[in-house]
């Protein structure tokens, strides 16, 4: 089975949860570029293809500290709930 990452802006995923930087995500439409791309245009990795209507920042730069982008981080699974036994025993 193909699974595809559940990509989020870094901002809003807390640190524990974070992982790997999978490229950079577009608030606006939310589709994700690769960071080797130097701008929003094109297929994106994850999201659609903008044809019909395309999104608003289409064709601009992802120059460091604009704001309508942010990169694109995996959202982890949260960690596992600790067994009843094992938190009452303490070891």
């Amino acid at each position: 089975m193909y699974r595809v990452p559940d990509p989020a802006p870094e901002s809003q995923i807390p640190a524990e949860r974070r992982g790997a930087v999978l490229g950079r995500i577009c608030l606006d439409c939310g589709s994700v570029y690769p960071t080797s791309r130097a701008k929003h245009s094109g297929k994106p990795l994850y999201g659609k293809d903008h044809v019909a209507a395309p999104c608003l920042h289409e064709g601009d730069g992802f120059a460091a500290g604009e704001g309508w982008w942010q990169p694109a981080v995996e959202v982890l699974p949260p960690p596992a709930e600790p067994e009843a036994g094992e938190a009452a025993d303490g070891g």
